[in-house]
């Protein structure tokens, strides 16, 4: 199964890419709290985090069940390290908008930085409920059980994935990773001879796994090192090439991830993602007049997708066609991509780094 982990790619890696996708929340209908909430966004921007959060609980003293608003605090103190903080204001934002799914995708950030998988599990649970036909939810919560011990909500967590979705080999995978380990309360050494010879993991996957790892706890060159490494050798896996790819882009090393693009395109020329990503590495390498047609083959692959729409609407900006810029920005948005950087491109009409 060619997944892309929606969820651990952006939530398990890049929390700014995560902290951009937030739909707009309508707010009360006064003309102050319009005000102080545009400024708070603004100084957010400008990581003037104190002013932000000044103008976000001001707002609080007018309207104290502003769902929004809590959830612009709790992003205001993730940013500032301050978790305590930002845990009791996504808290109450989730309480206010129990079917909010970006609110409790900032919630899984946290608790994943705080290392605290039994609480990230439960939040996994609620984007199972609200969106049940993501199976990135699904592995990412058995991911979670097993950082935290529990080998057996995993494995039940594996068993529902396939009722619900089917066998797949990154399944059988996920699954080996488990049984490899031993069981808790049996014996090891007979674990060991039970499992070894049939579901031992291949060189290959033992360095995936490593490289996952390293990624999950923030180790952004020790995993790259590790994804590198496999595809210097005879196989190839999607995956590697992906996590390369995001981890490259995340570490600002554009020249490198254009030629890291160029090689997996070779190989797998049907994978949206790939166009996008080597389209965002040449648009962040100010080469636009590139980027045009890798984010054009990225929308003829996946038409409706708002991240894509996007990067088109900042490429065709840079190249001086305006107009069709927020064009494409609008669809952007229709498409559900209502973060709070591309709001302000639609309504000032200008192109934000």
């Amino acid at each position: 199964m060619k997944r892309l982990k929606v969820l651990l790619l952006m939530l398990l890696g890049s929390a700014s890419a995560l902290f951009a996708q937030k739909p707009a929340v309508p707010l009360a209908d006064t003309a102050m709290i319009k005000v102080l909430f545009f400024a708070g966004l603004r100084d957010k921007l400008n990581e003037d985090y104190s002013r932000a959060n000044e103008s976000f609980n001001k707002i609080l003293q007018l309207d104290p069940k502003n769902a929004a608003v809590y959830y612009e605090i709790a992003i205001v103190n993730y940013r500032q390290n301050n978790l305590y903080e930002a845990e009791m204001a996504i808290k109450k934002a989730t309480a206010l908008e129990t079917n909010n799914t970006w609110y409790w995708m900032l919630m899984a950030e946290l608790y994943k930085r705080k290392g605290d998988m039994n609480a990230m599990a439960g939040v996994l649970n609620q984007l199972i409920r609200l969106s049940p036909d993501k199976p990135d939810y699904y592995f990412d919560r058995s991911n979670a059980y097993l950082m935290a011990g529990k080998t057996a909500e995993a494995m039940k967590g594996y068993d529902e994935l396939e009722k619900k979705f089917g066998a797949s080999d990154e399944l059988a995978r996920a699954r080996r990773r488990v049984t490899s380990g031993g069981k808790i309360n049996a014996s090891a050494e007979e674990e060991r001879n039970e499992e070894r010879g049939k579901s031992e993991l291949t060189a290959v996957e033992q360095t995936m796994l490593l490289g996952e790892s390293l990624y999950k706890k923030g180790d952004l060159p020790g995993a790259l090192a590790q994804f590198k490494t496999v595809l210097e050798g005879e196989e190839h896996p999607y995956r590697a090439w992906e996590q390369a790819l995001n981890i490259q882009l995340l570490l600002k090393h554009y020249k490198e991830a254009i030629k890291t693009a160029e090689a997996a395109l070779d190989i797998y020329p049907n994978q949206a993602i790939l166009y996008y990503f080597m389209a965002l590495a040449l648009h962040q390498d100010n080469q636009n007049s590139l980027a045009l047609p890798h984010v054009k083959s990225a929308l003829q692959l996946d038409a409706d997708n708002g991240i894509y729409l996007e990067l088109y609407g900042d490429v065709l900006f840079v190249n001086g066609d305006k107009e069709r810029a927020v064009v494409e920005w609008k669809k952007a948005k229709a498409a559900g991509n209502g973060s709070e950087k591309l709001n302000k491109k639609i309504y000032e009409r200008k192109y934000l780094e």
